[in-house]
């Protein structure tokens, strides 16, 4: 059976190296492409590819989010995050949203490729330099994580927790707004709606339980 392997990042580069290390290996006879969410969606569901190679962080949509939409259109479909971030609360939404395989972006091309591979054989893959602690706790989905709060964040919408992690960082509403292609006013809601399920009364507070359950750095 011929694999179709989609890839989907903002990254023109990133696309392109991975992409034709895919055809190179024989890992793959046929690679497309997408720059954002809803480019991703539009292409999955039309080509309904063998594996889906998807970065979290998207213009339109998380990739958490995105995971979660396309499984809904076509379960079963095998989905690899690619991905920056190492942070417990990343990998355990990713793969409760659906996703088979997590994938660091510094990992060498080598790991990359493998992570690939294994999930394509029914496995579920997380990269090897995240923790043994992190690791126990995905393979064991009943346990709760150290934070407590872990429990409250799961009250937030997708949205919510991908506005949480913007604002968390730093980000302008505007800036929110454009990334999220959403209103000012949108943000500005949604910001009220967090604040207020996480019981916290101001930004400090809100940045503060950010780093505490590991969603940004110090």
């Amino acid at each position: 059976m011929v694999k179709k392997i989609l890839l989907v990042d903002d990254h023109p580069a990133i696309r392109a190296s991975i992409g034709a290390e895919l055809l190179r290996k024989n890992i793959a006879e046929q690679v497309f492409e997408a720059g954002n969410s809803e480019e991703g969606y539009d292409k999955a569901v039309f080509l309904n590819p063998d594996l889906i190679v998807m970065d979290i962080s998207l213009y339109g949509a998380s990739g958490i989010e995105l995971t979660k939409k396309i499984l809904q259109r076509i379960p079963g479909t095998k989905i690899v995050m690619l991905s920056m971030y190492s942070k417990v609360i990343y990998i355990t939404e990713s793969l409760k949203a659906g996703a088979k395989g997590y994938i660091l972006k510094e990992a060498d091309m080598d790991s990359i490729m493998d992570g690939i591979k294994k999930v394509l054989s029914g496995e579920t893959y997380v990269d090897s330099r995240i923790s043994s602690k992190v690791i126990a706790s995905l393979i064991s989905p009943g346990e709760e994580l150290e934070q407590p709060e872990n429990s409250t964040y799961d009250t937030l919408s997708s949205r919510e927790q991908e506005i949480l992690r913007l604002l968390a960082e730093g980000r302008e509403i505007r800036d929110i707004a454009k990334e999220l292609c959403i209103s000012s006013k949108t943000v500005i809601n949604h910001r009220t709606n967090i604040m207020q399920k996480l019981n916290c009364s101001n930004m400090v507070e809100l940045i503060k339980y950010a780093i505490h359950i590991g969603l940004v750095d110090a």
